[in-house]
């Protein structure tokens, strides 16, 4: 799974932080990557920003070679849920995506093998 972090404006309800980490936890596993995953690598934060001003902002690191589609699927899910959760039209949300080589993703200690589609 990749490494995403959820910036949400300062005072989001902790139950609503949960809700949004898990919904972004499902959208990963419906669009960007449909595999089983021993690690849940979402996390939600607060920032000082209000929505539209800064938040939400969502960063998205993982190996190369997604599709651009599945990249965009996740993005709509994403933008349905904040909305849903926190009120924020999605024109406000900003994706960030970051795409670093298999060979500097480590766990353990131990380089990840390249990624591989779930389709192939």
């Amino acid at each position: 799974m990749p490494v995403i972090r959820v910036d949400v404006p300062n005072g989001t309800p902790l139950e609503t932080q949960k809700r949004i980490r898990l919904g972004v936890k499902d959208a990963v596993l419906r669009t960007l990557a449909p595999k089983e995953t021993k690690y849940d690598y979402v996390a939600v934060r607060e920032v000082v920003a209000e929505i539209g001003d800064g938040a939400p902002l969502v960063q998205v690191d993982l190996r190369p070679g997604r599709e651009p589609e599945r990249k965009k699927a996740l993005v709509d899910a994403i933008a349905e849920l904040l909305e849903r959760e926190i009120g924020s039209p999605p024109a406000d949300l900003y994706v960030l995506f970051r795409e670093t080589p298999s060979e500097n993703h480590y766990c353990g200690g131990t380089p990840l093998p390249a990624w591989v589609p779930a389709d192939v």
